[in-house]
Order: structure tokens, then C-alpha cells, then sequence
């Protein structure tokens, strides 16, 4: 048989759901041909349809290789993954952002927007808080799809907002946590315990970043003064934990970061104590 033949028995046994048949059908075509894309894209059909995963993945990530445009391929995974729930979120995400790809290169907003709100609805329905929060990056400034589906996403301010309240209650979690288990260590003080967990919590941390995202995005005053505050008080409390060596640039950024706020007489008053406390020098 040709290869348009072993195709079309391929396609015809899956529509019959022979799934061996079909198996076999694209397996012929494979053995001329290692990098037919639809050969592959029927043989990760059938195996998905015969309760291979594993197998099943592995001939649609070998298919979008052939043609990584092609969104068949990246649908048949998306697919895939959806059945798998919890194990899968973190690919969900990343083949639901491949597919915004494909579809804003192909100046279609519709199809794009939707792989988009799918990822997102699918972190949050299966994943951890972690996992939501890396989804919802994809709606950020600095997701591949931003500047074609821009106006369609949440401001940038809101979407940094509801990442920083996750940060936040995770990492709150993880102190405690780990204080918690290290507190009952031989020799460990409850005072050194504390230090030590912030200072790899609060080292491993990316919440400045995103409170200075919200700063910069946002058109709420209110919200602006807020995180302002919550930076300047992070910054402070990241600099309190580190070793003597490491604290001057922390320290200088406290410095500024307060003073920004004294200058235009914010009323917060960690901003004014270290305004008074360490002078200008």
C-alpha cells in the first residue's frame, strides 16, 4: 500500500475505533516514512484510545516536532493531559500557551484567548496555588501572547495581585512549616530557627518583584501606596535576616525605598523611622 493508502485505512480505522488496526495502519507508513506528521498524529489517537498515556504523548510530542505550527498535534496532547487532572497541570499549561501561539501567529484572537482561559481554568480546578499562579503569568506583560491578546486580558495590576496574595500565603505557610520541623532540632533556638527560614524563604522569593510590578502597573492610588508599603517592608525585613556581609545594597534600597515615601510624606511609619533613625548618611 502507498502511504496517502496506509493514511486513509489509518483515519478509517479510527472512525471505526479499531484501534490496533489503526496502530498498524500508522506504523506502516512510519517505517518509510519516521517523520510523517499525521502518521504519528493517528498513532497517538489509538494509543491514547488504548489507555497508553505515556505512549500516546510521546507520538504527539514526536508529531509537533514535524510541525510545531500545526495545532492537531498540541490538541491531541491537550487532550491527553486533561484526562490525567493533577499530573499534568504544569504541561496543561505550557501546551495551552503553545497552542495561544500558534493561533495569535495565525491572527485568530478567538482560539487564542481560549487556550488561554482554559489553562488558566484548568490550574485552578486541579493544580496547587503555585500552579494557578504560574497560569495566571500567562496573561502578564511578559507572556509571548501578550502584546496580541492585550486587550482581552485582566490589567496587569490585578493579575500581579491575586499572584502576590498566593506568594504570600505560600510562603507563609512554608515558614511556619519550616520553623515548625526545625524548632525540635538538637541545639536549635527558636530565634536562629526563624532567621535562618526567612532568610531562604525570603531569598528564594519573587514578591518584590511582583509588589513593583503592581506599583508600576497599576492606576489605583490606593493599591499603588499599599504595595509600596509591603515593599519597603519586605525589603527591610529581607535585609534584617542576612548575614553582616550582605546587607549593604539591601540596606541602601531600604534607605531609598523609605525615603521615597518621607519625601511626598506618606504615613507609613516603618518609612519614617528609618528616615530618622539612620539620617542621610
Amino acid at each position: 500500500m502507498s502511504t496517502k493508502s496506509n493514511l486513509r485505512a489509518a483515519k478509517s480505522a479510527l472512525d471505526a475505533k479499531q484501534w490496533d488496526g489503526a496502530i498498524s495502519q500508522a506504523n506502516s507508513v512510519l517505517e518509510r516514512d519516521p517523520k510523517n506528521y499525521f502518521a504519528k498524529l493517528f498513532l497517538g489517537r489509538a494509543l491514547d484510545k488504548l489507555g497508553k498515556p505515556d505512549d500516546a504523548a510521546n507520538a504527539y510530542l514526536d508529531a509537533t516536532t514535524f510541525k510545531p505550527d500545526e495545532d492537531q498535534a498540541w490538541l491531541g496532547l491537550l487532550s491527553l493531559y486533561e484526562t490525567q487532572g493533577a499530573a499534568k497541570v504544569d504541561d496543561y499549561t505550557l501546551v495551552g500557551l503553545r497552542l495561544a501561539e500558534i493561533y495569535a501567529k495565525a491572527d485568530d484572537a478567538h482560539k487564542a484567548q481560549s487556550s488561554i482561559d482554559k489553562l488558566v481554568n484548568f490550574a485552578q480546578k486541579y493544580g496547587t496555588k503555585l500552579q494557578y499562579a504560574r497560569a495566571l503569568s500567562v496573561q502578564l506583560p511578559t507572556s509571548p501572547v501578550y502584546s496580541f491578546l492585550e486587550g482581552r486580558f485582566p490589567d496587569p495590576s490585578l493579575t500581579y495581585t491575586r499572584i502576590a496574595e498566593i506568594y504570600e500565603q505560600e510562603e507563609k505557610a512554608r515558614i511556619n512549616k519550616e520553623i515548625g520541623e526545625r524548632k525540635t532540632r538538637l541545639g536549635a533556638t527558636l530565634g536562629g530557627v526563624t532567621t535562618d527560614v526567612k532568610r531562604e524563604v525570603y531569598g528564594a522569593s519573587e514578591l518584590e518583584g511582583i509588589y513593583q510590578s503592581i506599583i508600576d502597573w497599576t492606576n489605583d492610588d490606593d493599591l499603588r501606596r499599599e504595595y509600596e508599603e509591603k515593599l519597603l517592608q519586605r525589603a527591610y525585613d529581607t535585609m534584617i535576616v542576612l548575614p553582616k556581609g550582605k546587607k549593604a545594597d539591601k540596606r541602601e534600597q531600604v534607605r531609598k525605598l523609605a525615603r521615597d515615601m518621607v519625601i511626598i510624606r506618606h504615613p507609613f511609619l516603618l518609612a519614617w523611622q528609618i528616615e530618622l533613625e539612620w539620617g542621610h548618611g
